[in-house]
């Protein structure tokens, strides 16, 4: 359906049947045992067992709180030989153990929550992690073989509480025909990368990064702006790879070249989807069909218990599947239900595993039996983070902290050392309750001491988590961290302290949020001269720190406390994802929240306390408190310690049913919004500021600088840069109004309650302005063509885009929703388009998001209806395909005249990944443009052609970073 690409070898092409890896029938080797999910094993397992050795483990606390999207409610282990493997969030780690003792053999530790089973494939065990990476270790000694980065960005956000990659490994591995699928991100709109590898080496086979941008149907009959959600394991059906997509239903893929099949959003409202799904019985190996007939559509099967949710007017089912699939599995000689339980073992069983001649039983409580066929005295194992005593048990006494940081530190949050690797202090902020601790080192020696010492004390990972260093390889959120320690720069990987507060300084939370860097007076001095005009800085010093606090609000941000009116000046396209979390929901009508000083302030309503079907004036519930920068839940007196101002609304007072600005007149049915007038960047002419709206009652609030609304998902317009409609794409957002610009962050609380749609990610999240470098997608609409004075064409984009300079990018062809219809002719019509996500582009000039798409076999292009005059024309090139010199040159002719001869991509730009602008001014256009492509070898390309008539601002040719992260590494 969409261009990607694909590193496949023919002979893998070709390939109709391969034998699977080799895997014993008494192994367990894969979630749900097989590529399929079916949880069937020929292995028998004796009438009469007994409990062998239990590991007792901390519960698992899932991503997130609503059950259509825990996929990681409990422990999920395999099983190959006499090796048992489990991945855990709690310890951000794999452990090995025993089967015949349960003795642990090894534990691998990731820098992210591994919240996925893993796979053994040969002599391999392979898994994925929140950091954004897979993991490949030896089965015996836990040894990295190979880790793949799935993403070249090391860009971080809080996701669920926690500070991972922005692509998390979160759609499961699966492997089939020694072939390793995966799937990393979870917001469309940031780019989402499906996988698939060789397991042996980690090489790419082949990867589709283009299915985060899909515009089409959403539920309600509405169209929008969306993609595939990776939340849940990955299955294989036929020649389909199935990805399941959060709360959503399942996207399915081509698995031999990674070409989209069919996505879509159930069409309509409230049809609950979830993260489980499983191959149909068709889709089950062995079961082959007639020669020479074209196979089905590979048959799924759903729970029917996780496709369930609580509506308004009662409880909702998705359309198939049958109750209880997910809690059973079949050995040769029984079928084992959940419920059912069983002899010696408490608790209610989250998971069973039927393997080595042994069952073994995982409890909600975090607890793994092994049962087996002998009566024995059970040996039993209790993790460290169960056993209180060693969290004090041999300490090393505590550090001393300065005592002004006591009341930052009560009231919780973030703190972040920054090549600490100090014990002490790390005992001393142990001791702070509601602190979560993220410790960066640069030593990997010293790393891997701390990271067992702390796990031997008992300290989960949610609570003291560690990163490797350096500190410059990655880039923190903004605003996260209330407190953040460093101190020698080699210990965090950098050459000086200025260095390390440049870093830091960003991350820092507003309205006190503290920098703290143990140095000399002589250092302090130099630092305070250097940054004391850091904005909302304040510099002291004390106990020997130089101490950097970020005082009030960010300058040009605004509180939010009603009114309809917000005119917060840091709120601009485009905007990227700084936290996302579903600890505070709200019911979809509730009243809007409020944002004061960092704090939000909201109040959901008492909707399920009534029978379903009757709607009474619902009555307001408490206030909830909550972190505008990290989603944090606060508790009153938490948010007493953050603001000094807490606004809460009457909850005595009777509530209306919904809550609307006084010019939407109409509650349910809203006309299209028209917000005053614009210039037409095509043509200049003044003209209604209309721009797409899809279904939504809440009919958009218009706060001075952005209009929010839901059109389908939450959708914003930049007034200021006249952005079109951009697609918050994962969540929808409340019949109240829920999309707020305050405290200098775009904020889409979690307002989804009492709703059962289809939408994938019912969470809250907060989005932060990012640099016009980064990919983001919009509608712009129906409008004028004719007289056109500025465009840019974006071949084989997957949607519109404007720049702040006012280049209105046109997705050509168009496939991203109701676009302006250019007089325009590309020649033959059958040139091939190509898109890579702009996050690949090393190096060269011009927007990553024009450079990173484009046509092949491409001939002549003609623009018409163009004012005369002369012209600022741009040209963008990029070699998507070839590595060498020589097999792609061609030649450029404008209106007739040669402007670019025997152009060789990769001659000009020494990689395939590089951007080439060539830049042609006062050039004399008559009401058109003809470009004529000449081949030498291979097929012409172009990837973007920008028209600016002399006169009007053009945007700067940004040069782009040369260097990208190795993505596999050894």
């Amino acid at each position: 359906m969409f261009p990607f690409r694909s590193h496949v070898l023919a002979p893998f092409l070709m390939l109709i049947c391969v034998a699977t890896q080799s895997a014993s029938a008494a192994d367990w080797p894969m979630w749900r045992h097989d590529p399929q999910r079916s949880a069937q094993t020929e292995q028998a397992l004796p009438e009469n067992l007994f409990v062998q050795w239990v590991h007792k483990l901390p519960a698992l606390e899932p991503a997130f709180k609503n059950e259509r999207l825990q996929f990681d409610a409990g422990y999920e282990p395999i099983v190959k030989g006499q090796r048992l493997f489990y991945g855990s969030s709690q310890t951000d780690s794999v452990t090995a153990l025993d089967v015949k003792t349960g003795k642990e053999l090894w534990r691998f530790t990731t820098s992210g929550p591994v919240r996925m089973a893993p796979v053994a494939w040969q002599d391999l065990v392979i898994f994925g992690s929140d950091d954004g990476c897979v993991y490949a270790v030896s089965a015996e000694t836990g040894a990295l073989s190979w880790k793949y980065q799935a993403v070249p960005s090391q860009r971080l956000i809080l996701g669920n509480r926690r500070l991972i990659s922005v692509w998390p490994v979160r759609g499961g591995p699966v492997i089939e025909d020694d072939t390793l699928y995966f799937a990393a991100g979870v917001w469309p709109f940031e780019g989402v990368f499906i996988y698939a590898l060789d397991p042996e080496t980690g090489v790419v086979k082949w990867v589709n990064d283009r299915l985060g941008f899909i515009y089409g149907q959403h539920p309600h009959a509405a169209e929008a702006f969306g993609g595939i959600t990776p939340q849940g394991y990955l299955v294989i059906a036929g020649e389909e790879l199935i990805v399941p997509c959060g709360t959503a239903f399942p996207a399915r893929i081509n698995k031999r070249t990674g070409e989209l099949i069919k996505f879509e959003l159930p069409k309509p409202g409230r049809t609950p989807g979830g993260w489980f799904a499983a191959a149909g019985k068709a889709a089950r190996r062995g079961e082959t069909k007639l020669p020479q007939t074209k196979p089905a559509q590979p048959e799924l099967q759903f729970d029917r218990d996780v496709n369930s949710a609580r509506h308004e007017n009662g409880q909702n089912y998705g359309p198939d599947g049958k109750r209880g699939i997910r809690q059973q599995i079949q050995t040769a000689n029984k079928k084992w239900t959940y419920k059912t339980g069983l002899p010696g073992v408490p608790g209610i069983i989250h998971s069973l595993v039927a393997a080595a001649d042994r069952l073994f039983v995982v409890t909600e409580d975090g607890s793994i039996y092994c049962l087996g066929p002998e009566e024995t005295t059970p040996v039993t194992y209790e993790s460290p983070l169960l056993t209180e005593k060693t969290k004090s048990a041999g300490q090393t006494s505590t550090a001393p902290l300065p005592a002004m940081f006591a009341d930052t530190l009560q009231a919780g949050g973030y703190a972040f050392l920054a090549g600490v690797p100090d014990a002490r202090l790390l005992n001393t902020l142990l001791t702070q309750p509601n602190l979560q601790i993220i410790s960066l080192i640069n030593d990997p020696g010293q790393l891997k001491q701390l990271q067992q010492l702390f796990h031997e004390r008992g300290h989960s990972s949610s609570k003291l988590a560690f990163l490797p260093g350096p500190l410059d390889q990655y880039t923190f959120p903004a605003y996260f961290a209330q407190t953040i320690i460093t101190a020698e720069p080699v210990f965090s990987g950098m050459k000086s302290y200025a260095e390390q507060v440049r870093q830091l300084y960003p991350s820092l939370r507003p309205y006190g949020g503290r920098l703290l860097v143990k140095c000399s007076e002589t250092d302090h001095h130099k630092l305070a001269a250097e940054f004391k005009s850091l904005s909302q800085v304040k510099i002291s010093r004390v106990d020997g720190y130089s101490v950097f606090e970020k005082v009030g609000a960010i300058p040009g941000s605004s509180n939010y406390t009603g009114g309809w009116s917000s005119p917060d000046e840091l709120v601009k396209a485009p905007v990227g994802v700084l936290w996302y979390d579903d600890s505070v929901g709200n019911f979809k009508r509730a009243p809007q929240p409020l944002f004061v000083d960092g704090v939000m302030i909201s109040h959901s309503k008492y909707w399920q306390g009534y029978p379903a079907g009757i709607r009474p004036p619902y009555k307001l519930l408490n206030p909830q408190f909550s972190d505008v920068y990290t989603g944090r839940k606060l508790n009153a007196t938490q948010a007493e310690q953050l603001t000094t101002e807490l606004p809460t609304l009457n909850q005595e007072q009777k509530q209306p049913s919904q809550y609307r600005p006084p010019y939407q007149t109409n509650d349910w049915s809203p006309p299209p919004p028209v917000i005053g007038e614009r210039t037409n960047p095509l043509n200049g002419k003044t003209e209604p500021r209309a721009f797409p709206k899809s279904y939504g009652c809440d009919g958009g609030v218009d706060y001075s600088y952005v209009y929010t609304m839901r059109s389908g998902t939450a959708a914003f317009y930049d007034k200021r840069v006249e952005s079109g409609t951009i697609h918050i794409s994962g969540p929808r957002s409340g019949c109240t109004n829920s999309i707020v610009p305050a405290n200098g962050l775009l904020n889409v609380p979690y307002y989804f309650q009492g709703c059962t749609c289809s939408y994938p990610l019912p969470v809250g999240l907060s989005l932060i302005s990012l640099p016009q470098t980064h990919e983001q997608w919009m509608v712009w609409g129906k409008g004028q063509t004719q007289d056109i004075r500025r465009v840019g064409l974006n071949f084989g984009a997957p949607g519109d885009r404007m720049t702040d300079r006012g280049t209105l990018w046109l997705d050509t062809p168009s496939v991203g929703g109701p676009s302006p219809e250019l007089n325009l002719d590309i020649q033959p019509a059958s040139v091939k388009p190509f898109y890579e996500h702009s996050l690949w582009i090393e190096g060269g000039q011009g927007w990553p998001w024009v450079g990173a798409s484009g046509i092949t076999g491409v001939e002549q292009i003609r623009v018409n209806d163009l004012q005369p005059g002369e012209y600022t024309v741009r040209l963008y090139f990029r070699e998507p395909e070839f590595k060498a010199p020589g097999k792609r040159v061609f030649s450029v002719q404008l209106n007739g005249q040669p402007v670019i001869r025997d152009l060789d991509l990769i001659q000009e730009t020494g990689s395939r990944q590089r951007i080439l602008v060539r830049e042609l001014t006062g050039v004399a256009l008559d009401k058109s443009l003809q470009l004529d492509f000449t081949s030498q070898s291979g097929q012409p390309l172009i990837c973007g052609l920008e028209l600016v008539k002399q006169g009007l601002p053009l945007d700067e040719v940004v040069t782009l970073p040369e260097q990208k992260p190795n993505l596999l590494t050894k």
